[in-house]
């Protein structure tokens, strides 16, 4: 079996100086990537590279979605130096979605780019949905979640089909278990910035419990970054994300004892970031 290096090859697409130095960027999706790269890997009729090419495909596909999802859209004048990472996002997002296209194409897989196309379309309109009941403030905050969940790995599923018939049932839990942790890491990051609570989790979950005068400063986006903190630690929002991370790798423990499967002590080691989450204290994660 090839070594997993398809982080290392998405290097040169999303580390660009100017990037790094004015704007926030969203994680590599490493379990994601790294879980079709291993399920592909096994088909013994996969074209040479291309257990490689999808991976790094559907990841760059993957960070351009979220980064537009990044995009702060407040409608005051923004400073120049936010200006100057909104407008980097923008053109960031555009700039990985279009390799996505080129890296197919010049490889000859237009069906990879037919089944990646459809699939971001399904986000897209899954997006929409769950704006719509967002901007009526209907949102629980478990559904959520698991909305997000879903829209983090359409992108990978979509190749099941190409995936060997007797490892789907593996591969289509596992995806779901690490597009749920990858889900829960965001928010804990999201965590750490006032700027970027907004139609959070966090946001959600206080919603449904805050006084009637908290409930208006979050309606009315009046919180500040002291009075966030003060939130967090009051209703205990990272405690809760902690719990759900924690009980989400203990179903891939579970899924992975249950199973014989040749590559499952290299499926539990990673959950190793997510561990180390855990294990953060936790006045930390709760003050930001």
């Amino acid at each position: 079996m090839k070594p997993y290096r398809v982080p290392q090859l998405a290097k040169k697409y999303v580390e660009y100086d100017m990037i790094l130095q004015h704007t926030d960027m969203p994680s590599f999706p490493d379990s994601r990537a790294r879980l079709l790269f291993t399920f592909l890997n096994r088909n013994g009729d996969q074209k040479n590279g291309q257990e490689e090419l999808y991976p790094l495909a559907t990841s760059l596909v993957q960070m351009g979605l979220d980064t537009h999802d990044m995009i702060d859209i407040a409608k005051e004048i923004p400073s120049p130096s936010k200006m100057r990472s909104r407008q980097l996002k923008v053109l960031a997002g555009d700039y990985f979605s279009g390799r996505f296209y080129q890296l197919l194409a010049q490889a000859g897989s237009i069906d990879a780019v037919a089944l990646l196309s459809q699939a971001i379309c399904d986000v897209n309109e899954s997006k929409m949905s769950m704006y719509r009941s967002m901007c009526q403030f209907l949102m629980p905050p478990q559904e959520y979640l698991d909305g997000m969940a879903v829209m983090r790995k359409k992108l990978f599923l979509c190749f099941t089909p190409w995936i060997r018939e007797s490892d789907r049932k593996l591969w289509e839990s596992l995806l779901q278990e690490f597009s749920l942790c990858d889900t829960l890491a965001d928010e804990l990051s999201r965590l750490e910035a006032a700027e970027r609570f907004r139609f959070s989790f966090a946001f959600w979950r206080l919603l449904e419990n805050v006084t009637a005068e908290e409930r208006e400063q979050l309606l009315g986006g009046t919180v500040d970054g002291k009075s966030w903190i003060q939130l967090m630690m009051k209703y205990k929002v990272g405690d809760m994300l902690l719990d759900k991370l924690d009980a989400v790798i203990g179903r891939i423990r579970g899924i992975l004892s249950e199973s014989d499967d040749r590559d499952r002590e290299d499926f539990g080691r990673m959950t190793e970031p997510f561990l180390r989450i855990i294990s953060t204290p936790r006045t930390a994660v709760r003050e930001g």
